[in-house]
């Protein structure tokens, strides 16, 4: 047993070592490709560029909700979504099972009734104008008839 186990570790040492010189050899044969190297100091022509960044105003959403609030309990699976959006915009409102679309009056009001499912309900509204602009904002009501 210690016989088979010492030619074993032998035949794979001559087995290593000859795959480790051809692997050498075949290298030596091959030179690398041609390398750049990169510098970490920029040239002239890098430094004569300038970025200039303009900060731009925060864009509110064109959507506001009035009621109800984000995060709301609503008892009742029937709810009013009431908010504002550009004048004469249709109004996209998805619950997580249903659709409910409407259009905004002349001033932008939106008021739109929807079904909740019970538990926790992700609502998101779209607005699309005139000009095919999409705008979109969502809420989360939860219905429950617990009563608190």
């Amino acid at each position: 047993m210690i016989k088979e186990l010492f030619i074993t570790i032998i035949l794979g040492a001559v087995l290593g070592f000859g795959a480790t010189g051809a692997f050498i050899t075949f290298n030596k044969g091959n030179p690398k490709p041609n390398t750049t190297t990169i510098s970490p100091i920029p040239t002239d022509t890098q430094m004569s560029t300038q970025v200039s960044i303009t900060p731009t105003s925060e864009k509110k959403s064109p959507i506001n909700i009035i009621s109800p609030e984000n995060d709301s309990v609503i008892s009742t699976s029937k709810t009013n979504i009431k908010g504002n959006a550009k004048p004469n915009s249709l109004i996209i409102v998805s619950t997580p099972s249903k659709t409910f679309s409407d259009k905004s009056n002349s001033s932008g009001v939106f008021n739109i009734s929807i079904e909740l499912d019970s538990g926790i309900n992700s609502i998101k509204i779209s607005s699309i104008d005139q000009d095919d602009n999409q705008n979109e904002t969502e809420i989360t009501l939860t219905y429950s008839t617990t009563k608190i």
